[in-house]
């Protein structure tokens, strides 16, 4: 029905392409925009939102409309042929090219873009999302890496307040990296939120960025464009947990183990006092 309805909003011929995580993409020609669009369905209206209003300031020639039609969320994009750099192993130069593009969006959004903020102390937040794993494979260790950071929540919490919050892509990763016209580019703003630009780093660097080298160049690209505190050791455990929690979170909710066993792994290394990524 929604698709029929956007068909003849747009005088399109709009196809179902695939559905990524409950979020329906669909791709066709329009007369009213005069070519191909890229449009985005969602469920839930944070992720809408999200996606709107970055796509708006950070890609305002490519986005085109929203449309809210009963409870699903739409936004459509002029598309665009995009490859993707995801097969290509990361190299020093890549590392430094990815830094900068990460840099330039914290730099160019921070403070111009609406997104959702969450004001709560850090542990509160990570208090609230342990306990949305309850009945989970998860919530067992949760708990016990809980009670483990918690001995340092004061400090924490006061040192995660005080560093500086940019507008997070909230899902950064080589899959979330296209070539569009001989350039790097970021796509996928769904997830973004407000956070401290770290919570950018720990996916990438833990999953795809292993080598120090490497991270330290994607730190020395990222600094050319947006200053980078290193926040402390303690901080540091406690955002890899939020992390972990969220892609837990994920995993219950979705199917298909997009994140496979990077959740679990996340909090064994916290367990064993070894979750501060090297730099």
């Amino acid at each position: 029905m929604l698709v029929d309805f956007l068909n003849d909003y747009y005088q399109a011929n709009l196809k179902s392409i695939h559905d990524v995580a409950g979020n329906q993409h669909l791709v066709g020609n329009s007369k009213v925009f005069h070519g191909p669009l890229f449009v985005k369905i969602f469920r839930e209206k944070a992720m809408f939102y999200a996606e709107q209003h970055v796509n708006q300031f950070y890609y305002p020639d490519i986005y085109l409309d929203s449309v809210i039609f009963e409870d699903k969320y739409v936004v459509t994009l002029r598309d665009r042929e995009l490859k993707d750099v995801d097969q290509h192993k990361v190299t020093s130069e890549m590392a430094y090219n990815y830094g900068r593009l990460l840099g330039s969006f914290h730099e160019k959004l921070t403070g111009n873009v609406s997104v959702e903020e969450n004001k709560q102390l850090l542990s509160q937040i990570l208090i609230q999302r342990v306990e949305q794993l309850q009945g989970s494979i998860y919530y067992e260790n949760a708990q016990k890496v809980l009670q483990l950071l918690s001995f340092n929540f004061v400090k924490t919490n006061l040192e995660y307040e005080q560093l500086p919050k940019v507008v997070l892509h909230g899902d950064f990763s080589v899959r979330n990296i296209m070539e569009f016209e001989g350039k790097d580019i970021l796509i996928d703003f769904e997830r973004s939120h407000v956070g401290t630009s770290y919570q950018d780093f720990i996916k990438f660097f833990y999953n795809e960025v292993r080598d120090v080298k490497l991270r330290n160049e994607f730190l020395r690209g990222y600094e050319k464009e947006h200053p980078f505190e290193i926040p402390s050791n303690d901080l540091q455990r406690c955002l890899l947990f939020l992390c972990a929690l969220d892609i837990s979170q994920y995993n219950v909710t979705h199917s298909g183990g997009k994140f496979g066993d990077m959740a679990s792994n996340m909090i064994a290394t916290i367990k064993d006092g070894n979750a501060v990524l090297e730099l």
